[in-house]
């Protein structure tokens, strides 16, 4: 019986912990995203930002190193 209740509780603390390393996905619509080229015009449809490619590689970046030095 005691053998049943440890494992039990290692279980338990097993599951327990991989609870905290759930990621976030988030889907985008189609418009929300517009590739644009250097110098062209483009009408937003929606409130935003507007980053460039070298931002977003930098923030991407910025993030994997950030998970990978926890």
């Amino acid at each position: 019986m005691r053998k049943r209740m440890t494992v039990l509780a290692i279980s338990s603390m097993l599951l327990a912990g991989c609870a905290n390393t759930a990621t976030s996905v988030y889907v985008l619509d189609e418009a929300e995203l517009v590739r644009i080229k250097k110098d062209q015009s483009v009408t937003a449809q929606y409130d935003g930002w507007l980053l460039s490619d070298r931002a977003v590689d930098r923030v991407m970046n910025a993030k994997i190193k950030g998970v990978n030095l926890k």
